[in-house]
């Protein structure tokens, strides 16, 4: 299994998630952010849905021989964030789409932007047949559309009522990055 370390800058590295990142997910993903922005994150947040999420990514690692979620880690406060791919079309397809999130602490800061930017491109060296990635936005979420365009992504369409989140269905942004 291939496990490593992907450097951002001197104080962001991209590694895989361990046991010992429990605290930080419970702490940071309690946000009303997290809540509004994200499909899948349950709110509230608990110890038990951080325990569930790292055994998804140990046995995803085990699956695949290859991190496919990564942590983002601040060189002092572990843990701030998480980017993934999903594999839509399995390692080997063309095409891929990207997941992500940022402690509130942390957002604003343009950490975000060259995490999804090197993610990309790591994506797209280690991934020979990848062409495309994508990544879906809720539409009221421009803080996150403002972070994938200036990594490169490009618009490409909106979609009404794309998603449902607590019954509530929420329209979404659809941006691309083609190698």
């Amino acid at each position: 299994m291939m496990q490593e370390t992907l450097p951002i800058n001197n104080h962001i590295s991209l590694t895989p998630f361990n046991d010992a990142d429990k605290g930080n997910l419970v702490k940071y993903l309690n946000d009303e952010a997290m809540r509004r922005n994200t499909l899948r994150v349950p709110h509230p947040y608990t110890p038990k849905d951080a325990d569930e999420w790292l055994e998804k990514v140990k046995q995803t690692l085990a699956d695949r021989g290859r991190t496919v979620n990564w942590a983002i880690r601040h060189r002092e406060a572990g843990a701030i964030g998480g980017i993934g791919s999903f594999l839509k079309n399995g390692l080997d397809g063309h095409s891929d789409e990207i997941g992500y999130w940022i402690a509130g602490p942390f957002r604003g800061q343009g950490i975000m932007t060259e995490v999804v930017r090197q993610f990309c491109a790591h994506l797209f060296d280690t991934r020979p047949a990848l062409l495309r990635i994508e990544a879906w936005v809720f539409a009221h979420n421009q803080a996150s559309v403002r972070v994938l365009e200036k990594a490169g992504f490009e618009r490409e369409g909106f979609s009404r009522k794309a998603f449902f989140k607590n019954g509530t269905p929420l329209d979404a942004i659809l941006l691309g990055l083609v190698k």
